[in-house]
């Protein structure tokens, strides 16, 4: 038998070139499933963006305390809760075996796994004000942060139970209605924030306060709605809603085998700009705010990637179901392809408009001037994240979350918060840089990241076209 190795394969060639026939077929495949995943990512994002707009009209520290709050519950939300994101290249492979009838129970014994998750991630909320005090941040700034997460903390549910049914609706790619309920739980957060925040409509102004209770209104409406949703569509025909099990120990541990590696690979990448966050806390209000406004455009940019790894997970996951390597490693390559195209232009685009868009998260003149520079390097970390996130949805597509995890912790915790901690506040090698210090570390963390996971992504490809 003629071993295949990665010699044989032309990836650059004219037949597996962007503008070639299949790459064509292979691209539109990856539309139906990339562009609403990254309207739902995008409607995400932008309830955090009009959270930040709102409350930074109100008061610059009431701002700076609920972006300190994001640095918090969004690394439980994507790290804890990441175990269940699992789910989809999970039931991606389900669907591209038309294995439909087990898509069904293994919703069910995600939705169990949740139930844990919740209560634990509840309860780090809980020690919020515990953690911001231990790094330092203005005791001022925490009052806010409280504040915000005394409502929102009751939003964590609702976010988390609804993971198993959005894995469900993306494997088997009807990622719409997800997108749909998206979008009002955006436009819930605009009239929410405004109403509560700042006391409109006959409501008492509540600040901080009111922008968690918006949270909690519009994560639980959603909710719902899906629920009657699936059950309307009878869940796709996986029979998501014909009994209730007891926990499967089986399907559990498959589940957390898999999952774990994700949230703490989540983890671990998030932590690294949510520790960035927090750390430069000891720096004021201005430098938090305009560290926070350079994630949060920065964070705009990465759905993109983002959606093209979900997408791509999605796509490696159905090929590889239906035992269909060769084409699960071209959606591979296809993916890190698209998201290097789409990243060159995000990073042309922050670069050219960069002071403008700080502007209108902000009208402080020097908080733009710093989240212009920063917004520097978040236009170089399109490109690192680009790559990374095709590869690591590529991966997951192929149930390869371990490698994965290792590659983001030695990337982030080992290169990119080090490095950004001794550069941003110590006088080790240079004077302290403050946040300028932090986001050198942190890009190159993201560089390190970018190069060892296209590399794996690449053997893992090709061992599986191997063995079969």
């Amino acid at each position: 038998m003629i071993k295949y190795t990665p010699s044989m394969e032309q990836p650059l060639s004219r037949k597996n070139s962007l503008f070639s026939p299949r790459a064509k077929n292979e691209a539109t495949s990856f539309m139906k499933l990339a562009v609403p995943m990254f309207l739902t990512q995008l409607a995400l994002q932008l309830i955090q963006v009009n959270s930040v707009i709102q409350s930074g009209n109100y008061s610059t520290d009431v701002q700076a305390g609920i972006m300190l709050a994001g640095n918090l519950w969004f690394p439980i939300m994507v790290g804890i809760g990441g175990v269940l994101f699992f789910v989809t290249p999970m039931v991606a492979q389900l669907y591209g075996a038309k294995n439909i009838k087990d898509i069904g129970p293994l919703a069910r014994q995600a939705v169990w796994l949740s139930i844990p998750i919740v209560l634990f991630g509840m309860f780090i909320l809980s020690q919020a004000s515990w953690i911001l005090t231990m790094a330092k941040v203005d005791p001022n700034i925490i009052v806010y942060s409280e504040e915000y997460l005394s409502y929102f903390i009751f939003a964590l549910p609702a976010i988390l139970l609804s993971q198993p049914l959005r894995s469900l609706c993306e494997g088997v790619t009807k990622p719409l209605p997800i997108t749909l309920l998206n979008i009002l739980m955006l436009l819930i957060a605009i009239i929410g924030n405004y109403t509560f925040i700042y006391g409109n409509f006959g409501f008492p102004e509540m600040g901080a306060s009111g922008a968690g209770l918006s949270a909690v209104i519009g994560t639980w409406t959603t909710f719902v709605l899906l629920i009657i949703y699936l059950r309307f569509k009878s869940a796709y025909g996986t029979e998501l809603f014909k009994k209730i099990e007891l926990p499967n120990i089986k399907i559990l541990k498959e589940i957390l085998t898999g999952g774990i590696p994700v949230g703490l690979g989540n983890f671990i990448e998030l932590s690294m700009f949510s520790g960035a966050g927090i750390i430069l806390g000891r720096f004021g209000s201005e430098v938090i705010a305009a560290n926070g406004i350079a994630l949060t455009i920065g964070g705009l940019f990465f759905m993109i990637p983002l959606s093209i790894g979900n997408a791509a997970a999605v796509r490696v996951g159905n090929n590889v179901g239906a035992n269909n390597m060769k084409g699960a490693k071209y959606s591979s390559y296809f993916s890190l392809r698209l998201a290097t195209v789409c990243a060159l232009m995000m990073s042309l685009t922050i670069i050219i408009n960069a002071e403008f868009l700080a502007g209108l998260l902000n009208d402080n003149t020097e908080v733009i001037a710093l989240a212009v520079i920063l917004l520097g390097f978040a236009a170089f970390f399109q490109v690192a994240d680009g790559l990374a996130m095709a590869s690591i949805g590529s991966m997951r597509g192929y149930k390869d979350t371990f490698g994965p995890m290792k590659i983001m912790a030695i990337s982030y915790w080992g290169v990119g918060l080090p490095v950004g901690i001794i550069l941003s506040i110590t006088d080790l090698v240079t004077e302290q840089m403050g946040a300028v210090g932090m986001w050198t570390g942190m890009a190159l963390g993201l560089l390190v990241a970018a190069v060892l996971m296209v590399r794996r992504v690449r053997m893992i490809s090709t061992k599986f076209i191997n063995e079969n």
